[in-house]
C-alpha cells in the first residue's frame, strides 16, 4: 500500500477540526434546547411549572455547555431591574444573575496570574470583614441580607468582569450590553413622547435608574477601547440613540457623569484627547439639560424640588445617626418600624455615616482609595475605561442612593474586565491595532490601523516558512516579555 503523505492529509485533519468546534457546540445547544421544551410541555397542567421547569434545564445546559456565557450574561443583565423576590429580600433580576454568574467564575480564575484582581479585591474585602462588626451589633434580617448583596455587587461583579476579559469574550459582552441600553433607549423615547416629553420613567425604570443605565452605556460606546473590538459605525450608532435616551429621561446627575467620565479619559488617555471633538459635541447638548432641568425645578416649585428634598433626606438620617456613631444602625435601617419617617439617604457618605458608622464609614473611605488605586496603576490602554466609569459611579454616590445596588453591578462588571485585561497582557504588548503587538509588524494595516486576521495568517506563515528553510526574516524579531496572549487577540 501507498503511504500517505503527510501534506496531504494535514488540511482534512484541519478540516476535520474545524468542523468539531463547529458542529460540537450546535449539537450541544440543540440538545439542551430539545430537552428544555420536552420538560416544559411535559408539565402542561401547570404553565408556570412547565416554563420553571424549562428555564431551570436551560440554564443548566448554558453552565454545562458554556459556563463563561453565565458570565458574560450578567453585563447585559445588569439592565433588569424587575423584583423577583419579596421586600425582605430585595431581590431583582440583575442580583440572581451577579450572584449565579460570581459562584460559576469562582472555578475559572487563575489566581496565580490575577495580580491587579486581587490587589482590588483586597479593598472589597477588608470593607466587608468591618461590616461584619456592623452585622453582630444589629443582626437583623435586613442588615444580614445586604452584607451579602454588597458581597455579591462589589466582589461578584469584579470576579465576573476579570473571568468575561480573562476569557476573550470582552467584545460579545460590550456588544450584548450596547444593544440592550439602545432598546431600552428606544423605549425611553417613546414614553417621552407620549408623555409630551416629561422625564420618561415607568415602573422600577424611575428616570434616574435609566440614566445609570445610558450614561454608561454613552461612555462605553465613545471611549471603545480598541481591544474590545466593537466596530466602530455599530458603536457611533448605540452611542447616538443611548444620549437621545438620556436627554429623553431628564436625568441631570446622569448627564454630569458623562461630562465627568469623558473629561476624565481625555485628561488620562492621549488617544481619547485625539477624539475631543466628538466629546465637546456630546457634552453641550447634556450640559445645557442640566440647566436647564434645574432652572426649570426652582421655577416651578423653589421649596419642594428634588435637591431641597434630598438635604431633608440627609439631615433626617443624620439625626437618627446620633443613636448608635460609632457602628451605626444597621444597613437598611431605614426600613425598622422604628425608623419610617427616615428614608435611604442620597448621598454614599451620609448612608455609611447612618447605617455603619464611623468605623464603617473609614472602611468604605479605604475602598474607594484602594479601587481606584488599583485601576490607575493599569496601563492605560487597559484602565481607563474602568478607572472613569468607577470614579463616575462614586460621584454618583454623592447625588443619590444607587452607589450599592443592582444599578452598582455594571461599574463593577467593567472595572473588572480592565483589571482581567491588564492580567492578562501585564505590558499591553499584545493590544490589536497598536505597535505593542508584535504581531502586528511587518503586516498590512487597514485605515483604522487594525490588522486583519488574513495579515496575521500570512505574517506567521511566512515567518514559519523563511525559518523552515533558514532565510533571515525582514528583520529582528521584536523582543516579548513575559505574559500570555489574551484568549480571541489572535484570531
Amino acid at each position: 500500500m501507498t503511504p500517505t503523505s503527510p501534506g496531504r492529509d494535514a488540511p482534512r485533519r484541519g478540516d476535520r477540526r474545524r468542523w468539531t468546534a463547529v458542529t460540537g457546540p450546535v449539537l450541544g445547544w440543540l440538545v439542551v434546547a430539545a430537552v428544555a421544551a420536552v420538560a416544559g410541555i411535559s408539565v402542561g397542567v401547570n404553565l408556570t411549572a412547565g416554563l420553571a421547569v424549562a428555564f431551570l434545564i436551560f440554564a443548566f445546559g448554558i453552565f454545562v455547555v458554556d459556563p463563561i456565557l453565565v458570565a458574560v450574561i450578567v453585563l447585559p443583565g445588569a439592565i433588569m431591574i424587575q423584583r423577583v423576590g419579596g421586600s425582605s429580600t430585595n431581590l431583582s433580576v440583575a442580583d440572581l444573575l451577579v450572584f449565579v454568574g460570581a459562584v460559576v467564575c469562582l472555578f475559572h480564575i487563575d489566581w496565580r496570574s490575577a495580580t491587579h484582581l486581587k490587589r482590588f479585591l483586597s479593598g472589597i474585602v477588608w470593607y466587608q470583614a468591618v461590616l461584619v462588626l456592623v452585622v453582630l451589633a444589629h443582626p437583623f434580617r435586613g442588615d444580614i441580607i445586604e452584607w451579602f448583596h454588597r458581597l455579591s455587587y462589589l466582589g461578584g461583579s469584579t470576579l465576573v468582569g476579570w473571568v468575561i476579559a480573562s476569557h476573550g469574550r470582552a467584545r460579545q459582552a460590550f456588544r450584548l450590553y450596547l444593544w440592550g441600553s439602545a432598546a431600552l433607549a428606544l423605549v425611553t423615547l417613546e414614553h417621552a413622547v407620549a408623555l409630551h416629553f416629561q422625564p420618561a420613567q415607568w415602573g422600577v425604570y424611575q428616570k434616574n435608574a435609566i440614566g445609570a443605565v445610558l450614561w454608561v452605556a454613552v461612555v462605553v460606546a465613545q471611549l471603545n477601547p480598541v481591544w474590545a473590538r466593537v466596530p466602530k459605525l455599530e458603536a457611533r450608532v448605540i452611542e447616538g440613540l443611548c444620549l437621545l435616551g438620556l436627554l429623553a429621561t431628564q436625568s441631570r446627575q446622569s448627564a454630569i457623569l458623562v461630562v465627568l467620565a469623558l473629561g476624565t479619559a481625555m485628561l488620562l488617555h492621549p488617544e481619547v484627547r485625539a477624539r475631543s471633538r466628538t466629546i465637546v459635541f456630546i457634552t453641550v447638548p447634556v450640559i445645557g439639560l442640566v440647566y436647564y432641568s434645574f432652572a426649570l425645578a426652582f421655577q416651578n416649585n423653589p421649596h419642594f424640588n428634588s435637591v431641597a428634598i434630598r438635604f431633608e433626606q440627609i439631615d433626617a438620617a443624620l439625626r437618627v445617626w446620633h443613636q448608635s456613631p460609632w457602628l451605626g444602625l444597621g444597613m437598611r435601617f431605614y426600613n425598622l418600624p422604628q425608623y419610617l419617617t427616615v428614608t435611604a439617604p442620597p448621598n454614599s457618605l451620609v448612608d455609611n455615616l447612618a447605617s455603619t458608622g464611623i468605623i464603617g464609614s473609614v472602611a468604605f473611605v479605604f475602598l474607594v482609595v484602594v479601587t481606584m488605586r488599583s485601576l490607575s496603576r493599569l496601563p492605560r490602554i487597559y484602565g481607563t475605561l474602568g478607572l472613569v466609569v468607577l470614579l463616575a459611579h462614586y460621584v454618583n454616590g454623592l447625588f443619590d442612593t444607587f452607589w450599592i445596588g443592582a444599578l452598582s453591578i455594571t461599574p463593577f462588571v467593567i472595572a473588572g474586565i480592565s483589571l482581567g485585561m491588564a492580567d492578562t497582557d501585564p505590558g499591553a504588548e499584545h493590544v490589536p491595532g497598536t505597535d505593542a503587538d508584535p504581531l502586528a509588524a511587518g503586516t498590512g494595516r487597514g485605515a483604522a490601523g487594525r490588522v486583519e486576521p488574513g495579515d496575521r495568517a500570512a505574517a506567521r506563515a511566512g515567518s514559519r516558512s523563511r525559518r523552515a528553510v533558514g532565510e533571515p526574516g525582514p528583520g529582528p524579531a521584536p523582543v516579548r516579555r513575559s505574559g500570555p496572549i489574551p484568549p480571541g487577540f489572535d484570531r
